[in-house]
Parts: structure tokens; sequence; C-alpha cells
């Protein structure tokens, strides 16, 4: 008995000196980096293999560029091109992931939302988790556009002052919009991380072109430069995000899809 007192006085001992000179450290830190280096890739491991973004069919706007002046562009629908795109589009995602489940998150806006009406035709309902419309995925707002005779001078400046940085009149820049997609981004991995996905879904978010350049560009930490020569997304293009070793990326690559390529 008095053998076990003096060795937990000395073990006390020795944990004190080891404390004050900085050697308990020395043992416990590696001993962290391994345990959050193991709770990284379990974490990791858990999130769904891919994620699609999808910009929206051609719409009524891309083909009479005075129709917002007339109507909210929130309100404004697909052409009949447009349906047939989403079609179209539906069927080359089903010929990706097959009986893969879905989750989807979708922009409020009715254009995206009929894109998505159009895309789930090829897929059986038992494939889509759920459907949740998130406004932080909504198009760029672009302010008071009923006044024609302005719009040509705005767009003008936006090209001279860069997208990014442009704020339309009572309405938003690609900067602002790029806030957005940071907090959507917070959200959507913290719900990775916590469970809500897991690697047999997919995630699938239908948006707007814009939101899908800034939502590459964020995630992958790319500079304002490389964001102005990314490529423009055509209507009902798809943008397939993969994951390799627990981290997304776009075609095997981390750099920016450039207008050239």
């Amino acid at each position: 008995m008095i053998a076990i007192i003096i060795s937990l006085i000395l073990l006390g001992i020795s944990c004190v000196i080891l404390f004050f000179t900085g050697g308990m450290f020395v043992l416990i830190d590696p001993l962290l980096r391994l345990a959050y280096a193991r709770h990284k890739k379990i974490r990791r491991s858990g999130r769904p293999q891919h994620i699609f973004l999808i910009r929206h069919g051609e719409s009524q706007a891309n083909v009479d560029k005075t129709l917002c002046s007339r109507i909210a562009d929130s309100q404004v629908e697909l052409t009949e091109r447009g349906h047939q795109q989403a079609v179209e589009a539906g069927e080359k995602l089903h010929s990706i992931i097959g009986k893969e489940s879905m989750y989807v998150y979708l922009s409020p806006y009715k254009r995206s939302k009929q894109t998505w009406m159009n895309i789930r035709k090829a897929f059986s309902p038992l494939q889509i988790i759920t459907e949740r419309e998130d406004t932080r995925l909504r198009e760029q707002e672009f302010g008071n556009i009923a006044d024609l005779q302005k719009r040509p001078q705005e767009l003008e400046d936006q090209k001279r002052l860069g997208e990014f940085y442009y704020r339309f009149s009572c309405g938003e820049s690609g900067a602002d919009v790029c806030d957005r997609v940071s907090l959507y981004l917070d959200t959507l991995f913290r719900e990775m991380d916590n469970g809500h996905h897991d690697p047999t879904q997919n995630i699938v978010i239908v948006s707007h072109g814009l939101f899908m350049r800034l939502f590459l560009m964020r995630y992958f930490r790319w500079n304002v430069e490389d964001f102005e020569n990314i490529k423009q997304f055509g209507n009902c293009e798809i943008c397939q995000l993969t994951k390799v070793n627990g981290v997304y990326t776009l075609d095997g690559h981390t750099r920016p899809p450039t207008k050239s390529s």
C-alpha cells in the first residue's frame, strides 16, 4: 500500500514537472494531431460522392432582353426550348448517377423550379430524398430595370468595372452574391459534417450561372481574377464536382474552367 502511495506521489510530481517544463505537451500534441486527422478523415468520408451544379434552361428573358422591365425577374419562365433542355439535362444526369439518390436544392425563381420539374422526369420518386428551396440560391438582383434607357449604360459600366465589384443601382454586385454563396456553403458543409447527408447521396443544386461560378470560386478559394476568367455556363449545363480523398474536385482539378478551356 505504501509503495502504491509513493508511486502516485512520484507520478504526480513528474506530471507537474512535465507540465511546467512543456514536456507534457510534447507527449500530448502528437496524440491530439492524430485524433484531429482521424476525425477529419471520417468527416470527409461521410460526404456525398458528387455535387452537381445545374443552370436553369433557356428563359424568356434570355430571348427577350426587355422582359424584366415588365414582370418580376423571379417570375420569368422557361421557353419551349428551355423545357426541352431541362428534359435532356435530366437524361444526362440520370446517365451519370443511375439509381443513386439525390438531395436537391433549388433557387426559388420560377425558371429554376421549372427546370427541376423537367429534370426530375428522368428519375424515380424514390431517388429524390427531398427538394428544398433556398433564397440564397437566387439570381443576382439587378435593381430597378424598368427604365430600359439606363440599362445599356449600366451594362457598359459593369463591363468596365468588372462583374464582381460593380453593383447595380438598387441591386447587387457579384461580391454581394458571393456573400450569399459563402453563407450557403457554410450551411451545406455543416449539414454534411453533422450527418445530414451520406456517401450514397448526390447533391443537386439548380440555380443560376453567376451563382455557379461564385460557388466554384468560394469552394476552391479562387481569387477575383480567376472568377473574371471563368467561362459562362450555358443553359442547363451541368457542372460536376467529384469527391477524391474527401475533397471535391472539378474534373479531377481545382483550377477554374477558363473561357478558352
